[in-house]
């Protein structure tokens, strides 16, 4: 459903452009989302690659402005929007060794603070993420998909307003950051949680690379690893477990 319904969000978004630029006979329009103000804008595409890991990108649409540059669009939903993406590949593309040391920090935290022993539930671990790398990861880079230049916080139905007059097209209830700029506002964070929920802790379970995979096999589904977002601070709970990444 969560995959149906960013399909929702990005073609809504890509088809009140393309319909306000037809509108204004194939000429440019001028785009206002939040406070962010895009000019001469000539069309709106689904972004069609991948990283280089095999994972989903970090571009989900592009603008076309004038003839020839282009502005690489990241569609988020409203409630705890999840930044950045690909796993912990990915994130090794953007911030070589930094998914190592977080992995191996939990690791860590689950055998000498937390106690845990194989077979036992595993926790959701939060990592916070130096400020140092916080602009690599969010904007990314042309083997991620990107680089990035703006994130799109709002509803799986886009809505928005085409001014003829002014010839400006507004999108509604929504929030546009500027990547770079989200990089530089938001704390960010690694959060680490089981695929299937019976999955549990194995203390010896590695990678090929060697790192710690934490999850051992899901007995129901085969899954034998556990999903890396990275979030923002409004998603982490007041009583998270969190580990500052060294």
């Amino acid at each position: 459903m969560a995959g149906i319904a960013a399909e929702r969000q990005e073609k809504g978004f890509i088809d009140l452009i393309n319909r306000a630029i037809k509108q204004n006979k194939n000429n440019p329009i001028t785009l206002i989302v939040g406070r962010i103000i895009i000019t001469n804008v000539t069309g709106a595409m689904k972004y069609s690659g991948r990283q280089v890991s095999g994972s989903e990108p970090y571009t989900d649409v592009v603008l076309k402005i004038g003839k020839k540059e282009f502005c690489n669009i990241s569609m988020k939903g409203k409630e705890a929007p999840s930044m950045a993406g690909g796993g912990l590949r990915g994130i090794e593309l953007a911030a070589p060794g930094l998914g190592r040391r977080y992995f191996q920090q939990v690791h860590e935290y689950l055998v000498n603070k937390e106690k845990l022993r194989s077979g036992d539930k595993v926790p959701d671990i939060y990592g916070k993420i130096p400020k140092s790398v916080l602009k690599t990861i969010v904007v990314g880079n042309a083997k991620m998909g990107g680089p990035l230049d703006f994130i799109f916080i709002g509803p799986m139905n886009v809505s928005g307003r085409y001014d003829t007059k002014k010839n400006i097209l507004y999108i509604n209830r929504t929030f546009f950051h500027e990547a770079d700029t989200y990089a530089k506002t938001h704390d960010l964070y690694f959060r680490l949680r089981a695929r299937r929920i019976d999955q549990r802790f194995d203390p010896t379970a590695k990678d090929e690379r060697g790192i710690p995979k934490i999850y051992g096999k899901s007995p129901s589904k085969g899954d034998n690893v556990g999903r890396l977002v990275i979030v923002n601070e409004d998603a982490v709970p007041v009583n998270a477990k969190v580990i500052n990444i060294r």
